[in-house]
């Protein structure tokens, strides 16, 4: 039903592990149960509308690849093969990115996934998704306003902080993280 094996299903039974928090959505709607009730063991079971009904304030969002973030406004929400849910206010084009790569490490590690809306405009801290002008690239950090200037500043220590020229911008922001979950 869950597409798991039996020793996974096991685990999960005997609380020696937990299902990924993208797992534990579908498992909630599969069984009809409320998510804080599945996940956290408290509140009713099935108070809040299932993830996906017309109710509730989770909503399902096109689970992409990085390539596809870049060029987002040639892409079809409805050709995607993968989906990921979310609670947070976020726009119609809302997407959502799997983590790859040592780039946004130690923060958030390989297989974290972000929440992208691409017409939330960036602020202040904000972590943006961007695309490389040379390169087509596609790649996180978090924005940083200090006056006129804007920087762009990886999580990852070993990456260098970039100063934006805004007269030749070298990248393009394709979308400010609205959400990160993080698997364990």
């Amino acid at each position: 039903m869950f597409d798991v094996s039996q020793k996974a299903a096991n685990k999960w039974l005997e609380g020696i592990s937990l299902p990924d928090t993208m797992r534990i959505a579908v498992i909630a709607e599969r069984l009809k149960v409320n998510v804080e009730w599945l996940t956290y063991g408290s509140g009713p079971i099935n108070v809040e509308a299932l993830p996906g009904s017309e109710n509730s304030r989770w909503k399902r969002v096109p689970l992409i690849t990085w390539e596809q973030a870049g060029d987002y406004i040639n892409f079809d929400p409805k050709t995607a093969e993968k989906w990921a849910w979310t609670d947070v206010e976020a726009g119609p084009r809302t997407y959502a990115l799997e983590v790859k790569d040592d780039s946004m490490m130690p923060r958030y590690e390989p297989g974290a996934t972000i929440i992208v809306d691409p017409d939330h405009k960036p602020k202040h801290r904000n972590v943006v998704v961007f695309r490389w002008k040379k390169t087509s690239d596609v790649s996180c950090a978090q924005l940083l306003i200090d006056g006129p200037n804007k920087y762009l500043k990886p999580h990852n220590p070993d990456y260098d902080t970039l100063l934006l020229n805004e007269k030749t911008p070298q990248v393009k922001i394709c979308g400010t993280a609205r959400q990160i979950f993080m698997n364990y």
